[in-house]
């Protein structure tokens, strides 16, 4: 996570998006008078809002949370995928 100001976000916009991009870690703006605002990628935007959705539904959560569980245990089996 990087923070900077709005005066060097404006001085130095394509260096800031660039490491955004190339980071995918989101970049924290201050602004002395008004709110702070964060810049991330459309992709990092999209995955995020992804997420959420999954886990809006506290069965699915709970689903996808346990999955996560048994692959840190060590208890999942990868597979690949039925190709059509």
């Amino acid at each position: 996570m990087q923070i900077t100001t709005y005066t060097a976000f404006r001085q130095h916009l394509k260096s800031f998006l660039d490491k955004v991009l190339a980071e995918h870690s989101p970049l924290f703006v201050t602004r002395a008078n008004g709110e702070d605002v964060v810049v991330l990628s459309k992709s990092d935007y999209e995955r995020m809002q992804e997420t959420f959705y999954l886990l809006k539904s506290p069965k699915n959560a709970a689903r996808l949370l346990e999955g996560i569980q048994e692959l840190e245990r060590g208890e999942a089996e990868e597979r690949s995928l039925l190709e059509e």
